[in-house]
C-alpha cells in the first residue's frame, strides 16, 4: 500500500476568491451584526428627543444710523465688510444675549434646558437628583442653540435657534433678533448723547478763548499801532522782483565768465580762444588755414624768392595780424562784460539784503497781530461748526434707530429639524457590515480545526478519503439507509482506502484525542464492508474504554485481552453481529495488563492469523495522545486511518498526533473527517462541499430505498 507521509513545509497562501469564504461560513454573522446595528441606530433615532429649528433674517445697515460727519461709517469702511458683520453675529450670539433669552423665555423651568426639572422613574428615583442648571450654564446652553451665519458678500445674518418645541424655537430666534436691535438703537443712542455732551462741554471752552484772544488782538493791534484790516508796508512782490532780477544777472554773469574762463585756458590754441570769446573770426581762421597750407605747398616746390610764395607769404602775415588785432578786442570786451555783470549782481545782492532787513522788521513788528488774527478766526470757525454739529446731535436724538433692522421674523416651525437618519442608517449598516466582516475573519483566524479535505491536505499531508456527516444513530445508518450521504461517504472511504476482495490488510482506526468518532466510523464501515460480501474482523482495541460491548451488546464476553492472556480460545471470543456478517472480537476482560499483552508476541501472531482467515481486520484503537497502547496497534496494522472531528479538534493537536504514530513505526494510509455539520460545510465554499449542496439531493436519501 503506498502511503502518502505529511509534509512539513508551510501552507501556500490562499487565492483571492478563497479569502473570501470565512464571508460565506459565517454569513449569519455579517448579516446579525448589520441588522443589529442598524436596530441599535434605529432604537437610538427613536428616543431622541425631536429637535425644531427657527430662523429669522437680520439685516445690518449702519449707514442709515451713522453719526453727522459719516465718522463712523467711514471707520467702518477701512475695515473688512465682511468682518464687520461677523461680529454682529458675534454680539446676537454673546452670553450676556444668551443669559436675557433664558430669562425671558423662563428656560430655567424647562427640563429640557434645567435637568434638575425633569421626571425620573425608577430606579432614577434611587440617584441623587442633579442640581440645578446655574444661570452661566443655562446661558451656556442657549448659546450653543444659536446659530448666526452670514450670507457670503453680504450684510444678511440668518439667525436660528433650536429647541424641543417649534413655538420656542420661534420665540427664541424673535426675541434674540429684539434683543439685538435694541442693544444697537441703545448703542446708538448713547453715543450720540455722548458726543452732544462733549460738543456743549467743548463750545464753552473754545468760547472763553475765543474771548480771551479777542482781547489779547485788541490790545496788540493798539501797541503796534496796526489799523484792522491795513497791509503791511512791504510786501512780498518787491522782494521777489529783486530776487527774480538777482538770479538772472548771476545767470548772465555765469555764461560771460564761462567764456572769459574758456578763452583764457586755451593755451596757445588761437582758434579755440577765438571761438570761445569771438565766434565770428571763424571763416578768417579758415582762410588763415588755406593760405598756409598754400604757403607749404609753393615752398616744398620752389624757392624762397618764388614770387607767388612771397605773395602768399605776405597775405598770411597780413591775415595773422587782424586776427590777432580781433581777438585782442574781443577778450577786452568780454572781461568789461563780465566787470558789469559782477557790479549788477553786487547790486542787486544789496538790495536784497536791505529789503529782507527792513522785511524782517515790519514781520517782527506785525506777527504778534498776525498770529492773534489766524488764531481769532480758527476759534469763530471751530465755534460756528461744533454749533451746527450740535444742533444736528439734537435733532437725531429724537431720531435714534438701530443699526440694523429684521428683513423676516421666524415663523414657528411645522416639522422638526432632520436628524439625517437614512444617512445615520446607512453609516450604521456600514458599519454593521464593516464589525461583522471582521469578526467573521478574527473567527476564521482563531478557528484552529480543520473544516476540509483540501485543508487537511494542504496543511498536513494527508489525504481526505472521506467526510462523514452527523447523523441519527451512525454506527446503523448505512444499513438503514443505504443510499443516504453518509453511506456514500463510507463507500468513499473504501474506494480512497482500496478495500476490496484479494487484500487481506489489517487496518488501525485512530484519533488524536477521544469525541473524534472513530469508535462509530470502526464499526460503520465494518458493517458496510461485511454487508457487500466481505468476510471483515472488528476488534475493539480500546482495552480501559471499550465501546462495542454497548453496540453490539455483549457485555461481560470474553474478548481480545483474554485470548492473548491464554484465557480463552479465539473461536470462543468472536461473535457475530446481530444485523450483517460481520464478526466482532470485544476488548475482554483483561484491561490491567493491556500493555504488557500488546507487547507480547502473541499479538502479532494473532494478526497473521486473522489475516488468512478474514479479508479485512479493523481494530479500533485507543487514541494517539491517550494511551500507548493505540501507538502500538497502529504499528502492528498494515495501516492506520486518522479519524478528524470536522470544525471541533485543532490543527495541532492532529499534527502531534501524527507525529506520535510516525514515531511509533505506524503507517498512515490517509485520514477522515468525522461528524460533518452537513449544513454548514455545504455553504463554506470549500471544493469537497459541493456534493453537500442541494442540488446532488436527488442522489441521496434517507430511506431504504432510493
Amino acid at each position: 500500500m503506498s502511503v502518502m507521509l505529511p509534509s512539513l513545509s508551510l501552507p501556500a497562501a490562499r487565492p483571492p476568491a478563497e479569502q473570501l469564504l470565512p464571508l460565506r461560513r459565517h454569513w449569519r454573522l455579517v448579516l446579525a451584526c448589520a441588522l443589529g446595528a442598524l436596530l441599535l441606530a434605529g432604537l437610538m433615532l427613536a428616543l431622541l428627543t425631536a429637535s425644531y429649528s427657527a430662523t429669522g433674517i437680520v439685516l445690518y445697515d449702519p449707514a442709515g444710523a451713522a453719526l453727522p460727519g459719516g465718522a463712523a461709517v467711514a471707520a467702518q469702511n477701512s475695515l473688512d465688510e465682511d468682518a464687520v458683520t461677523a461680529s454682529q453675529g458675534a454680539i446676537i450670539a454673546s452670553l450676556p444675549a444668551a443669559a436675557a433669552i433664558a430669562q425671558q423665555l423662563g428656560l430655567a423651568r424647562n427640563p429640557i434646558f434645567n435637568p434638575a426639572m425633569r421626571h425620573r422613574g425608577f430606579p432614577f428615583t434611587l440617584l441623587p437628583r442633579p442640581a440645578p442648571q446655574s444661570s452661566a450654564a443655562l446661558a451656556a446652553e442657549v448659546q450653543r442653540r444659536l446659530d448666526i451665519s452670514v450670507l457670503p458678500g453680504s450684510r444678511v445674518l440668518s439667525v436660528s435657534f433650536t429647541a424641543p418645541s417649534p413655538q420656542l424655537a420661534a420665540n427664541g430666534v424673535n426675541l434674540a433678533m429684539q434683543l439685538y436691535l435694541d442693544h444697537e438703537r441703545e448703542t446708538s443712542f448713547q453715543a450720540l448723547t455722548d458726543a452732544q455732551d462733549w460738543l456743549e462741554t467743548h463750545s464753552a471752552v473754545v468760547q472763553q478763548q475765543l474771548d480771551d484772544t479777542e482781547s489779547a488782538l485788541a490790545k496788540a493791534r493798539a501797541g503796534a499801532g496796526v489799523v484792522q484790516g491795513a497791509q503791511a508796508s512791504l510786501t512780498t512782490e518787491t522782494a521777489s522782483r529783486i530776487a527774480a532780477s538777482l538770479v538772472e544777472a548771476q545767470a548772465a554773469l555765469a555764461m560771460a565768465q564761462a567764456r572769459l574762463d574758456a578763452a583764457n585756458h586755451a593755451g596757445g590754441d588761437a582758434a579755440a580762444a577765438n571761438a570761445a570769446v569771438a565766434p565770428n573770426l571763424l571763416p578768417l581762421r579758415t582762410e588763415q588755414a588755406e593760405l598756409t597750407a598754400q604757403v607749404h605747398s609753393l615752398a616744398s616746390e620752389y624757392g624762397a624768392d618764388y614770387p607767388p610764395l612771397v605773395t602768399a607769404r605776405s597775405q598770411l602775415a597780413g591775415l595773422t595780424g587782424q586776427i590777432a588785432a580781433e581777438t585782442a578786442r574781443e577778450m577786452d570786451a568780454a572781461r568789461a562784460e563780465v566787470a558789469a555783470d559782477q557790479a549788477q549782481v553786487a547790486t542787486l545782492q544789496a538790495a536784497l539784503a536791505h529789503a529782507r532787513v527792513q522785511s524782517q522788521t515790519e514781520d517782527e513788528e506785525s506777527a504778534p497781530v498776525r498770529a492773534l488774527e489766524q488764531r481769532a478766526e480758527a476759534g469763530r470757525d471751530m465755534l460756528r461748526a461744533m454749533t451746527l454739529q450740535a444742533g444736528q446731535l439734537a435733532q437725531d436724538a429724537s431720531l435714534t434707530k438701530p443699526d440694523a433692522r429684521i428683513l423676516s421674523a421666524a415663523a414657528v416651525p411645522a416639522r422638526p429639524v432632520s436628524r439625517h437618519a437614512p444617512l445615520v442608517l446607512g453609516a450604521s449598516l456600514t458599519l454593521g457590515l464593516c464589525l461583522g466582516v471582521l469578526l467573521a475573519g478574527l473567527l476564521d483566524m482563531l478557528d484552529t480545526s480543520l473544516r476540509s479535505g483540501t485543508a487537511l491536505r494542504a496543511e498536513l499531508g494527508l489525504i481526505c478519503h472521506a467526510l462523514l456527516p452527523e447523523t441519527e444513530n451512525p454506527a446503523e445508518a448505512s444499513l438503514l439507509a443505504p443510499f443516504s450521504l453518509y453511506a456514500e461517504q463510507l463507500r468513499a472511504l473504501r474506494t480512497g482506502l482500496g478495500l476490496g476482495l484479494g487484500q487481506s490488510r489489517v487496518l488501525a482506526v485512530t484519533a488524536a484525542r477521544p469525541g473524534e468518532g472513530k469508535t462509530t466510523l470502526c464499526i460503520s464501515l465494518a458493517r458496510a464492508l461485511a454487508s457487500s460480501g466481505l468476510k471483515v474482523l472488528a476488534i475493539d482495541g480500546d482495552l480501559r474504554q471499550p465501546s462495542f460491548n454497548g453496540v453490539f451488546g455483549i457485555d461481560g464476553k470474553p474478548g481480545l485481552a483474554d485470548h492473548l492472556a491464554g484465557q480463552a480460545a479465539l473461536a470462543n471470543c468472536v461473535v457475530r453481529d446481530r444485523l450483517t456478517p460481520l464478526d466482532v472480537l470485544p476488548a475482554g476482560t483483561q484491561s490491567r495488563a493491556a500493555l504488557n499483552l500488546f507487547l507480547s508476541p502473541a499479538l502479532p501472531v494473532l494478526l497473521n492469523a486473522l489475516r488468512e482467515d478474514y479479508d479485512l481486520v479493523l481494530l479500533d484503537v485507543p487514541p494517539a495522545y491517550a494511551l500507548a497502547e493505540g501507538r502500538v496497534l497502529a504499528r502492528l496494522a498494515d495501516a492506520a486511518l486518522l479519524c478528524v472531528r470536522w470544525g471541533h479538534t485543532p490543527r495541532h493537536v492532529v499534527r502531534g498526533a501524527i507525529t506520535l504514530l510516525h514515531e511509533a513505526g505506524a503507517t498512515i494510509a490517509g485520514a477522515a473527517l468525522t461528524r460533518v455539520d452537513a449544513k454548514a460545510h455545504g455553504r463554506s465554499g470549500h471544493a469537497d462541499a459541493e456534493f453537500y449542496a442541494p442540488r446532488y439531493g436527488g442522489y441521496f436519501s434517507r430511506n431504504a430505498n432510493p
